[in-house]
Parts: structure tokens; C-alpha cells; sequence
């Protein structure tokens, strides 16, 4: 930065067609602290060191491959709609202005026991799969096996009706 050196988080990708989001990140900050969104001066998302050991801080991207035609973006089961935050967002793109393809880059809150459906962008070729936040684990979970690894839990799911099942988690730009 013009002021100096800064640890960010860097959603999406800058240029035309695309939106760059710079997130603040505390420095020092490891994978066995926690961590809790707070807000700068100027009133944007900061991630600082705190909180307790409840819920989760999720940086998914939906980045996938140049195909063109094709979005890449997250999905939460209707079920846990009011757990899932979007506390950021950005997006990246393919081609002049973004004309081919994009996905949106996206730093949640996301309390536990949730399901989210992660679809890059690249279409047949980067097939979808679901991320399930636990309390002490984060799952990830191929289509091939979500309908095993969903029996004990109580979702309602079915391959033939994911869009009535899953809404679109919105970017905040």
C-alpha cells in the first residue's frame, strides 16, 4: 500500500469486469487461533484475533476453469439459510471485460452444523461439491457421496431438486 505494508486477504481480481476486494487480516494470526470479523475506521470488514471457538470464518472461492459461458458461485441449503453471513465479496472473470466467464470469491460467517454447495465455474468439466461445517470439523464432500454422508443429518436433499433446495448466496458488490 501507498502507506506501507498490509496482510489482506484478496477476494476476486482486479480489472475490467471484475471486482478486487481487500480485506484487512491482523498479522500473526495462525490456523490454530480464532478469529472474528470487526470493523475498520472507515466501516469496512477487518479480520482480527478473538472470539470464541463458535462457528466458522470461510473464505470459498468458486474459481474453476476458463470455460466460456459459465459462473462459479455458492449455495446454502435452504434449511440453514439464516447461518450463513457474507461478510465480503469479489469476483474474477475470464476474457475482455469478463464476457466469457466469472465466479465470485466470497469471506462468510458461517455458523455450525451448515451445508453449502460450491459451484466453480467451468461447467461439466468442475463438477459441484458441498462443504459441511461442523462444530470442531469442516467436511468436504464430492455429489458422488453427499446423499451418504446426509443420512444421519436432517436435510432434505435429492439430486433432481438442488435448485429448489439450495439458495444462491449473494455477493455483496
Amino acid at each position: 500500500m501507498s502507506f506501507g505494508e498490509l496482510t489482506v486477504i484478496a477476494l476476486g481480481e482486479r480489472g475490467r469486469g471484475r471486482y478486487e476486494n481487500l480485506i484487512p487480516f491482523e498479522d500473526g494470526i495462525t490456523e490454530n487461533d480464532f478469529v472474528i470479523p470487526a470493523l475498520t475506521k472507515t466501516g469496512k470488514i477487518k479480520i482480527v484475533k478473538g472470539g470464541d471457538e463458535k462457528g466458522w470464518i470461510a473464505r470459498i472461492s468458486c474459481q474453476g476453469r476458463y470455460t466460456r459461458g459459465t459462473t462459479g458461485q455458492a449455495y446454502v441449503h435452504k434449511k440453514d439459510n439464516e447461518k450463513v453471513t457474507v461478510l465480503a465479496s469479489g469476483h474474477g472473470a475470464e476474457g475482455d471485460a469478463g464476457r466469457i466467464g466469472w465466479w465470485a470469491d466470497y469471506l462468510l460467517q458461517v455458523e455450525e452444523n451448515t451445508l453449502i454447495r460450491v459451484k466453480r465455474h467451468g461447467g461439466s468439466k468442475t463438477p459441484a461439491y458441498y462443504l459441511y461445517f461442523g462444530e470442531k470439523d469442516v467436511f468436504k464432500i464430492s455429489e458422488e457421496e453427499i446423499e451418504i454422508f446426509l443420512e444421519d443429518k436432517e436435510y432434505e436433499f435429492s439430486k433432481e431438486n438442488i435448485s429448489e433446495l439450495f439458495k444462491k448466496i449473494d455477493t455483496k458488490h
